[in-house]
This record gives structure tokens, C-alpha cells and sequence, in this order.
């Protein structure tokens, strides 16, 4: 047994091992084809027990087959197991109902794939699949077939019809999802309640609102950018009858209106830093003035014939050089917008004693013809004496509008100052003879101040209204003329007449009245033309002076006149409203011999208001004018004007203005041919009523009724302006009849003995090199000094080297500006009233005294330092440096260190400009928009003050 199974059980193994290996008993591999359906018509029946089907593999490889299927060998060496489970479909749960056999036969063929998404898709593939098999096999057979017979167009019918039913099956079963869809949709939307359904309907109205939002924006922005593009392209070029043309391609111009007829005295600003060197508009347009020693204090020119009321209120006289008004507010037209920032001042004086002054200004085109215009100033400062802070503020806004018939000025203007007032020093012995700290020099007031408050809105505007049907006709009767004399030329052959038409109106009228009464580009100002405009102003000034005097100095400052007692409260107020209206019209050309007519009339009424602790009162005043001009030229060489004004109503009835002028320019030099020599005269004549409060007044420390006559005053001027020499000079006489002063003791007086005034001024800047001397000489005589105190001589006189640092981007100028006048008796500041009053104690030699300077003009920055009254009236043994009747000027030291510093920012036209110096301030060029370099500006700038 042991032997045997020892024996049997290797025998065993090896004798498998030999039969596999010899493939004895090898079991038989077997290869199983799965069938793969025939693609045929759509000629299927849906067996109800389909899913007793054998299925191979993945669910998406599986096509509906016809019951004909043919064995394919694999490929595949294994085979993958066959999934025997039983399938549910959806055909064997949804069963058409049988009504639908009879009513839709179609429907009810494809009910199931209709309904159910996964047999929609099967029946669809496979009929799309079959139809592709028709389509070959009908060709095949079309082939064998003649294409004619009625066997061949069965056949490509048979076969287009039965491609359309996966189509069908494919828009059907959408329709019908879609209206499943909307009715479960629809009643789920009905079994909301109201608020509910309107938070639906927002939240799906939202994306389209904002995609519309979107929409909108980006089509916004896309005409923003076209509008942009065209902007940065298009010249900006104004056209208008307002401004000469050479003016109207400038990069800026500014001018001043005449509101009796609206004409416009256009330059360009001048933006260099001989012109800004003078902060203060007492310097740029006089030698020199009687001041209280403070920025923004009240000032009275030297020059006698500067000395002109444009307001016509007495105790804001002294304030209108600070500010201004409807008549010298400067408006601008820029091709670019432009902004100004300006800063004068002693920033190391201390904030007692600093002088803080505040320029800034923008202006900017909207249109070439639409402008407005913001400027903002400021004057004051502590003041080197006790008790003398002023602040003088200055806001005007303003739009214009020049076009090729409408013309508008509106604006408004506000001004306000506020002071403290102290007299001025008890003895000027502090000043001369002895050096003490200012502020404890003794004054004479303390606790005394001053207000005043102006507001004005003005409104001018202009219609144009050219008579070019007259050109026109003209033009048609020379074409008519030109026609009939070739015509005669002719012999009025009958050619040439059925050439020429009958009617002058008709197409093919001769071309030179064609090209007459075509519309040209420019403006034409060469036409008979009338204008009407309309200007209207209205202002409102009130002052107020407070003190209380406890005091021996203030009682005999006052002369003991205490109406109402120690303490003041004296207000002072006027209400003006003036109305024009007027005609011009221009007969010719507006270049012409005679090239504008006037006429107007005007209504203004003016209300006064004088109130104190007892009685206030009111009055008013209303008066009817009528006024009218005329005014030529002659090409450049000759300009004359005219004006006359008379009041005929109201209660200045009589009162009568009448002026004229003429100027003539030469032009004498060969290598500056367009540099002129203007010699120009000016006559005036006027007859006012005298203003109420110099006739009614009822303060604490004055009161009177006066019944004055009529003031006469006549003037006589003549100038010579030389550009090309730096040369000015001009010439004046006055003759004045009861002209209104105020005595020593600041009482008004009419002077009935008629007196006269002769000045005469001088300008001239003389060049050595690098040395320049610009020179400032004024000569004035008064018959009766007495009542009109004036010096006979004053000086102000600029000596400086003007270095070029770098050609084009920095020059500079080191030197001293000296200012000095003989002995005279200068006006005293009389608080109470706000006017100077006449004085006949203290002599003042005013000097000399002198600044010492840098002057710097960096690409567009102007900048410079002042050391002010160096040595205190050095060289004279006394010092005189007062700019009234016991005030002063600045002193030296830190106190009298300024600086200043204007600064202009705008984009150059010039694009090669621009490109040259990028790196200046604002951009451009850095002197481009500097205008005229003279030194100082002279007077012809006085409506401007920064």
C-alpha cells in the first residue's frame, strides 16, 4: 500500500503534466459574435418584451435592430460577460392610449419617444441612421433604373419622407416639453401669493436690466469717445462780430465791457513777471498812492486823472482799485483751460504782523463761444501798527458767451472788507526821530473797526441782426448788369437770349451771382447791420463803523463831536439798480469811417440808508437818461469815439457826460514794421448831482444838510505810446467848478471857486546791456492845494541787471526799486466817513525809501524776494517812509522779507512747444502766454489786479 501510493500519486502528476503539455485534453476555446443590427427603413415593431434582449456592453453602443441580425465574428480574443439581467424600459410602462391609433396615427406610432428623453433619443439616432440608409440604397437602385420612370420618383419620395420623421420626432418632442414645462411653470407661479410673485419677477428681471444697464453704458461710453476723439481733433476756432480777427486765434484773450454799448477792449493777459513783479494795482497803474501801509487798506492814486469814481458811492472810492466792478472785471476766451495760483507775502513776519496775500483764478471754454470764469483775492495782513488788520476779499464768477450773433455777459461780484482802525500814531516823532518797536508806538483809536460788504449782479447782452439782403440785392443787380452788357456785346443775339434765363432765381442764373449768394465761411462784417442790446446791473454796499471811545486821544482825534455818545454804530448803505437799453447800427462796414451809431435810454434808481442808535432813515432817487455815440476808423491808422449822456427825468435831471476821443498810429520803423507810434487825445465834460451822503448825513461823530449844486469838471488828455522805444508819456488838464472835499476836520465842502490840475507823467526804460532803468516820472500842479493836495513831483524808479540764466527757461533781475516825492500835504484816512479828508499839519517828503529785489521768471513761474524799505528812509538824516497822514510803511527786517510767487497752468496750442519744453510747469511752453513783457504793465491794466 505504501509502495502503490507512493507510485500512483507522481505517475498521476506526471501524467497531466505530459498531457497539457501535448495538448491532450485541452478544453476548446469558442468565439461568441454579437450581432449588430442591419441600419433599414423604420419599419420596427416594438416587441412588449424587449428587455428579454441580450445586451452587450456599455448602454450608449446599444441600436435598435430589426429582427433580421447577422453574426459578425470579434475581434476580441475573451468576451465579456453577458449581462442576462432583465431590463425595464420605458415602453414596457408607458402604453399609447388606443384613441390615439384612430385620431393621430403618427403620434401614436412615436408615443413613447415623445414622452420619455432616453427612447427619444434611441428612436431619433435610429431613424436618422435609416434614413441615410434609404438614401443609399435609393441611389443604388436609382441607378439600375431609368431617373424618368414613375418607379424612380417613388423611390426618392419614398425616401425623402422617411428622413423627415426624425426631424419631426425632434421639433415635436420640444414643443411638447416646452408646453409640459410652461404648465407646471404656470402653476407654480399662480400658488404664489403677490409678494412673492413680485420678488420673482424682480429677481428675474434683474440680469436683463443690468445687461440693458451694461448695454447702455458701453454704448455712453463708446459715443464719449467718438465725442472725445472729434474734440482732440477739431480746431477750436471762435467766430464772432465781438473781437477782431486777429484775436480770435490767440490761446487767450481778456477784455473788459463798456456797458453802455458793449464794446470790448480785447488783449491778451500778460502772465511774465515784469507785470506781476507789482503785487499790489497801486503800483502797476500809478507812480505811486496814498495808502494806510496795509494790503487791501483803503488808497487814493497820485495821478490825479487816476482818480476816477467807476462806482460813484464816497465810501467805497477808496476801496475799488482792490476789486471790482461790472465795468473793469476782465472776462477771457481761452483755447485751452487755464488756472492761475498767486502768493504774496512776508511768511517770517509773524502772524501778527504777516502780509497774506491770495490770488487764484480758472477760466475755461465749454464752446468756443461759451466761457465762464472763477477768480478768487485776498489782500490784508496785521499790519506793522497796532490795531490795523485788514482783510480785503474778492469773489467773482462770471460766464460770457461770443457768437456770430448773441453776445452775453453775466456775473456776480463780491467784496468784502474788514478793518480794524487805529487812527494812525499820535506823533510822528516815533517814526523820525527815534527807533522803538512799531507795535508799541501809541495810535490814536482803539477798538475801532470798519465793514464794508458789496454785492453785484450784472447781466449784458447783445443781439446782431445783419442786413445781408441788402448785399444781396446789390450783388443781383451787378450780376443783372454784368449780363446785359455781355448781352449788348453780343448784338442780343437770339442764341445768347435763350442762354440767359428769364428768371434770375432759376438753376441756371449766371454763376456770378450764384457765388454771390452762396454762404461764405467767415463771418461778414462788411454789411449794413443792427444790433439792440440791454445791460442791467445791480448793487448793494453797506458799511458799518463801530468804536467806543473812552479816551482823551480819540476825543481830540474826533474834535470832541459826539452826536450820540462814546460808542459808534454808524451804518451806511446803498442799493443801486440800473437798467439800458440801446440801438446800434453799423451803415457800413465795422471798419469803416463811420462804423457804429448809438442810441439809448436808461432808468436807474438808487436807495440810501443811514442808520443810528436814534433815527434810522431811507431815501431813494430815480433818474431817466438817454445817451448815444458814434464811433470809426480808418484801417489801423486812425480811431475815433464819441458819447453823450443826459439825464432828462428824476432827481438828477440835468445832469449831463460828455467824452470823445481820436488816436493815430504811424509805423516808422523798417525793421519793426508792425511795431506802432500811438498818439491819441481825450476830451470830457461832466455836470453830476453830488451824491446824497455828501449832501444828508446823520452819524455820531458828523451830520449835515447840505444843499449843493451840481459839480462841472473838463478834462483834456493826450498820450504817445512808443512799444518798440518802452517809451510812454502823457499830458492832462482839468478844470473843476464845486468840486466836493473834505476839510481838516472832515467836514464836506463844495468849492465854489473854479480850479485847475495840469499832470504830465513819463515812462521810459532805458537798456545798457544787461542794466536796465525802468523810469516812472510824475509832474502835477493844483491851483488850490489846499482842496486837492498833490506832489509836484514823484518817482518810482526800477534799476536792476537782467541776467539770462538759461536762454528760454530762466532769467532773472538783481536790483532796487526806489520810490520818492516832494514835500506835499498828504490826505489824512478819516475812519467815521471811509474818504481822505484834506490835512494841513504834517508835510511828508515820502522817501526815499526802496526795496531791494530778485525778480525770477522760470519757464512760466514767476517768482521773486523783496527786502523791503532797506534802511528806513536811508539816506535822508530824517526817515519819511509814510503813505499818509500818520501811517506807515513797511520796515525792513524779517517784517519787511516778501515773496512772491505767481504761477500759470495751461496747455500750449503749439504742440512743437509743448514738445520743446515738457518739463515746465503746467506743460508747454514756458513763456508761451506771457503777452506783454513791459515792466510793470502800465495803466492800460488797470482792470486787471493779479
Amino acid at each position: 500500500m505504501k509502495i502503490s501510493s507512493g507510485i500512483l500519486f507522481p505517475a498521476a502528476v506526471v501524467s497531466f503534466t505530459v498531457a497539457a503539455a501535448l495538448g491532450l485534453g485541452s478544453p476548446e476555446v469558442r468565439q461568441y459574435s454579437v450581432p449588430e443590427p442591419l441600419f433599414v427603413t423604420d419599419t420596427v415593431v416594438y416587441v412588449q418584451d424587449a428587455y428579454k434582449l441580450k445586451r452587450v456592453g456599455n448602454l450608449e453602443d446599444i441600436r435598435i435592430a430589426d429582427s433580421l441580425l447577422a453574426d459578425v465574428p470579434d475581434t476580441t480574443a475573451a468576451e465579456e460577460p453577458l449581462d442576462t439581467l432583465p431590463k425595464l424600459t420605458a415602453r414596457d410602462t408607458i402604453h399609447p392610449p388606443e384613441w390615439l391609433r384612430l385620431t393621430d396615427p403618427w403620434r401614436y406610432k412615436y408615443y413613447v419617444a415623445l414622452i420619455d428623453s432616453l427612447t427619444h433619443v434611441i428612436v431619433r439616432d435610429s431613424l436618422r441612421h435609416s434614413s441615410d440608409s434609404l438614401k443609399i440604397q435609393a441611389d443604388t437602385l436609382l441607378a439600375r433604373i431609368p431617373p424618368d420612370s414613375l418607379g424612380a420618383f417613388a423611390l426618392r419620395e419614398h425616401a425623402r419622407l422617411d428622413s423627415l420623421d426624425w426631424r419631426k420626432i425632434d421639433s415635436v418632442y420640444v414643443a411638447d416639453s416646452t408646453h409640459v414645462a410652461d404648465s407646471i411653470f404656470l402653476a407654480w407661479y399662480n400658488s404664489l401669493s403677490r409678494k412673492e410673485r413680485r420678488a420673482y419677477d424682480e429677481k428675474m428681471a434683474l440680469p436683463a436690466k443690468l445687461a440693458r444697464l451694461d448695454s447702455i453704458q458701453k454704448a455712453k461710453e463708446a459715443r464719449q469717445a467718438l465725442r472725445d476723439s472729434l474734440e482732440e481733433f477739431t480746431p477750436r476756432i471762435l467766430l464772432t462780430y465781438a473781437i477782431p480777427d486777429s484775436m480770435q486765434y490767440k490761446r487767450i484773450i481778456e477784455w473788459t465791457v463798456d456797458q453802455d454799448n458793449h464794446n470790448l477792449n480785447a488783449h491778451e493777459p500778460d502772465t511774465t513777471y515784469n507785470y506781476h513783479f507789482n503785487d499790489y494795482p497801486i503800483f502797476r497803474n500809478d507812480v505811486n498812492a496814498t495808502w494806510l501801509g496795509v494790503a487791501g487798506s483803503p488808497a487814493q492814486y497820485y495821478n490825479f486823472f487816476n482818480r476816477t469814481s467807476d462806482e460813484r458811492v464816497p465810501f467805497y472810492d477808496a476801496q475799488e482799485m482792490w476789486s471790482f466792478s461790472p465795468r473793469t472785471l476782465p472776462h477771457y476766451n481761452t483755447k485751452t483751460p487755464h488756472t492761475e495760483l498767486a502768493y504774496y507775502g512776508t511768511i517770517l513776519a509773524g502772524d501778527e504782523k504777516e502780509s497774506d496775500n491770495l490770488h487764484i483764478f480758472t477760466t475755461q471754454n465749454i464752446t468756443p463761444e461759451l466761457n465762464f470764469a472763477l477768480t478768487y483775492d485776498r489782500f490784508g495782513g496785521g499790519g506793522i501798527l497796532e490795531s490795523e488788520t485788514t482783510t480785503n476779499k474778492t469773489f467773482a464768477a462770471r460766464v460770457n458767451y461770443l457768437g456770430r450773433k448773441y453776445l452775453a455777459h453775466f456775473g456776480y461780484i463780491y467784496n468784502m472788507v474788514d478793518r480794524k482802525e487805529n487812527g494812525g500814531i499820535t506823533d510822528r516823532a516815533w517814526i523820525r526821530d527815534t527807533t522803538v518797536e512799531p507795535r508799541e508806538i501809541p495810535v490814536n483809536l482803539s477798538g475801532a473797526s470798519s465793514k464794508i460788504v458789496k454785492h453785484t449782479w450784472f447781466l449784458e447782452q447783445q443781439y446782431r441782426v445783419p442786413f445781408e439782403f441788402i448785399k444781396d440785392l446789390l450783388n443781383r443787380q451787378q450780376a443783372d448788369t454784368t449780363v446785359l452788357a455781355q448781352a449788348d456785346s453780343l448784338t442780343m443775339d437770339a442764341e445768347g437770349l435763350e442762354d440767359y434765363p428769364e428768371d434770375p432765381d432759376s438753376e441756371d442764373a449766371p454763376a456770378a451771382e450764384e457765388e454771390a449768394s452762396e454762404p461764405l465761411d467767415t463771418l461778414d462784417r462788411n454789411v449794413t447791420t443792427f444790433f439792440i442790446g440791454h445791460s442791467s446791473e445791480w448793487s448793494r454796499y453797506a458799511r458799518n463803523y463801530t468804536d467806543n471811545i473812552t479816551n482823551l486821544k480819540g476825543a481830540e482825534y474826533y474834535h470832541d463831536l459826539f452826536n450820540y455818545g462814546n460808542a459808534s454804530s454808524d451804518s451806511l448803505g446803498t442799493m443801486k439798480l440800473d437798467n439800458k437799453l440801446f440801438l446800434r447800427l453799423q451803415p457800413w462796414g465795422s471798419e469803416s469811417i463811420v462804423s457804429r451809431i448809438d442810441v439809448g435810454v436808461g432808468d436807474e434808481l438808487r436807495h440810501y440808508f443811514d442808520s443810528t442808535s436814534l433815527r434810522p432813515t431811507t431815501h431813494a432817487e430815480n433818474s431817466f437818461y438817454l445817451y448815444t455815440g458814434a464811433q470809426g476808423q480808418i484801417r489801423n491808422y486812425f480811431y475815433w469815439d464819441a458819447k453823450a449822456k443826459v439825464n432828462l427825468l428824476g432827481y438828477k435831471i440835468g445832469d449831463t457826460e460828455i467824452e470823445g476821443g481820436a488816436s493815430f498810429n504811424f509805423y516808422p520803423f523798417r525793421r519793426a514794421r508792425k511795431s506802432p507810434v500811438t498818439v491819441s487825445g481825450r476830451f470830457g465834460s461832466t455836470l453830476l448831482t453830488p451824491d446824497y451822503y455828501t449832501r444828508v448825513l446823520n452819524t455820531n461823530h458828523y451830520m449835515w444838510q447840505n444843499d449843493f449844486g451840481k459839480i462841472s469838471t473838463t478834462t483834456i488828455r493826450g498820450r504817445i505810446d512808443v512799444p518798440r522805444w518802452k517809451l510812454s508819456a502823457d499830458v492832462g488838464y482839468a478844470l473843476l467848478a464845486n468840486n466836493i472835499w473834505y476839510d481838516t476836520l472832515g467836514f464836506v465842502q463844495q468849492n465854489a471857486t473854479p480850479m485847475s490840475i495840469i499832470s504830465a507823467s513819463v515812462r521810459k526804460e532805458f537798456v545798457a546791456g544787461p542794466m536796465h532803468f525802468d523810469n516812472r516820472v510824475l509832474f502835477q500842479y493844483s491851483s488850490q492845494p489846499d482842496i486837492v493836495p498833490l506832489p509836484l513831483v514823484a518817482l518810482n524808479l526800477r534799476w536792476y541787471v537782467q541776467i539770462p540764466v538759461q536762454p528760454g527757461v530762466m532769467t532773472m533781475q538783481v536790483g532796487a526799486n526806489a520810490f520818492y516825492n516832494t514835500q506835499w500835504y498828504a490826505p489824512a484816512w478819516n475812519p467815521a466817513l471811509g474818504v481822505f479828508q484834506a490835512q494841513n499839519q504834517n508835510l511828508y517828503e515820502n522817501g526815499p525809501f526802496f526795496d531791494l529785489f530778485l525778480n525770477i521768471q522760470w519757464k512760466r513761474l514767476c517768482l521773486f524776494i523783496k527786502y523791503q524799505n532797506v534802511g528806513r528812509g536811508w539816506p535822508m538824516e530824517r526817515k519819511d517812509y509814510f503813505t499818509a497822514d500818520r501811517y506807515i510803511y513797511t520796515i525792513d527786517g524779517m517784517e519787511g522779507l516778501k515773496l512772491g510767487m505767481f504761477w500759470p497752468f495751461y496747455f500750449s496750442t503749439d504742440r512743437h512747444v509743448m514738445g520743446h519744453s515738457s518739463g515746465g510747469g503746467g506743460g508747454g511752453s514756458s513763456m508761451s502766454g506771457g503777452g506783454r513783457s513791459g515792466g510793470g504793465g502800465g495803466s492800460s491794466r488797470s482792470s486787471r489786479r493779479n
